[in-house]
């Protein structure tokens, strides 16, 4: 009877403590904040987004971590791995997973439209915020805020640029080689093939493309596609080379950047290569194309030029500890960043709140400065986030080609875009027959 008792007493305390729980303020009774990190994890776009994460949580927790309901609670990462280049279902699952087992309070990553757009709708279900810091580069990611306020008003975009704004920065520097050929070659009017993977980002861009490069005076080849995943697109590049083509505009997210570069040098295609490709930001690039992608040009959302006053350290601290160069989706550490300055400002987890203060966003980040529109999507342009040309150089070195001057915007060390020696004796060995 006596043993009874005790059973009795103690269920007793443990359902009035369970009771406190849930009667305590949000935020207040937890002892850290848990952001789930979301990318492939086998893949390198989830590695770095962990990467730019780890290394934003350490700072933040240096300091003993964010100001919460009057007391510092430090910052917990959990790894999250959503398989969202291969599998939509795998990333909608493993938002599931992080939201309901793993209880974490905040959402950080993603690099895919697709796979995004089905993660959004499960965070906001949950009315988690979630910030993103890959690709999702698609207006419908951002635009649903605008539609549907109260319930996407959880999510922001700190980068990339969203793909209308793609289209302007791929215009611009496309512009600037143009006239790099026009001047070496003495080639009037440039002709620019479009090899873009299958994926949903993309599909608002090609009628942009084919109708604002003629206003610029370049002349569109055609339109190839690839899949994300393909090991082999040596059918297109002959194809490209046989439509006469100047310039590859190329678009891509994903692993097929390694065997697109690598063949680009093998096959000496007389074409230059620039546009939006992942992996050939950096990380093991060199490598992975045996240096092949040497003269391989690109538009990247940074560099290591001094775009801001966080540029130069962040790329120093992320070669220094990793051993590569960062590529996009490691801006998970100004998703972080950003997520952490509004959380000191609300003083409290409560999502309503930290919200409101997402919305203040005025953040120098290593990539511009970063300002949310109605949309929660970064402002595009001088003063905000700009984006920059870099080409693969021999000896593995990346060089900055663009902005030079444009609307008044440039960074020391920007150099004009080099030719492959290819390409120069192919294009002059042509004009003088």
């Amino acid at each position: 009877m006596k043993l009874h008792h005790k059973g009795w007493f103690r269920g007793l305390c443990l359902t009035g403590l369970a009771a406190l729980l849930l009667l305590a303020p949000p935020g207040v009774m937890a002892k850290e904040i848990k952001v789930g990190i979301l990318g492939p994890m086998k893949f390198v776009q989830g590695e770095h987004a962990w990467y730019g994460a780890e290394l934003a949580a350490e700072e933040i927790n240096k300091d003993g971590g964010l100001m919460v309901g009057g007391k510092k609670m430090p910052i917990k990462l959990v790894k999250i791995d959503t398989n969202e280049i291969l599998s939509v279902m795998n990333a909608t699952s493993a938002v599931e997973k992080a939201v309901t087992v793993d209880k974490v309070d905040f959402l950080v990553g993603g690099c895919s439209s697709g796979a995004i757009l089905a993660m959004q709708d499960v965070a906001m279900d949950y009315k988690k915020i979630f910030l993103i810091c890959g690709s999702g580069s698609h207006p419908e990611i951002t635009n649903r805020v605008g539609k549907n306020y109260d319930r996407y008003k959880y999510f922001f975009r700190p980068g990339p640029i969203n793909a209308i704004n793609i289209v302007k920065l791929v215009l611009e520097s496309t512009n600037t080689l143009s006239q790099a050929i026009r001047k070496n070659l003495g080639i009037k009017t440039p002709k620019v093939a479009l090899l873009f993977e299958q994926a949903k980002w993309l599909e608002p861009q090609i009628p942009l493309f084919k109708k604002f490069l003629p206003k610029y005076g370049m002349e569109v080849a055609g339109v190839w596609r690839m899949s994300i995943k393909a090991l082999d697109v040596s059918a297109q590049l002959q194809a490209i080379r046989s439509a006469g083509a100047h310039i590859i505009l190329a678009m891509t997210s994903g692993p097929v950047a390694i065997p697109l570069y690598r063949q680009v040098g093998e096959l000496q295609i007389p074409a230059a290569i620039t546009g939006v490709n992942v992996e050939a930001e950096g990380a093991k690039f060199w490598q992975a194309t045996g240096g092949m992608c040497v003269y391989g040009g690109l538009t990247a959302q940074g560099s290591d030029v001094e775009m801001t006053w966080r540029t130069m350290p962040f790329y120093k601290k992320f070669e220094a500890r990793y051993k590569v160069r960062p590529i996009l989706t490691a801006s998970s550490y100004n998703s972080l960043l950003i997520l952490a300055e509004a959380i000191n400002r609300a003083g409290t987890t409560d999502a309503e709140k930290v919200v409101t203060e997402l919305e203040k966003t005025n953040f120098e980040g290593t990539q511009g400065r970063v300002v949310f529109d109605k949309n929660h999507d970064n402002k595009y342009g001088p003063g905000f986030m700009t984006g920059v040309g870099v080409q693969w150089m021999p000896g593995g070195k990346l060089k900055a080609w663009w902005p030079l001057n444009w609307a008044g915007v440039t960074y020391a060390g920007v150099e004009e875009y080099t030719l492959s020696p290819w390409m120069v004796k192919y294009w002059k060995e042509k004009a003088a027959k």
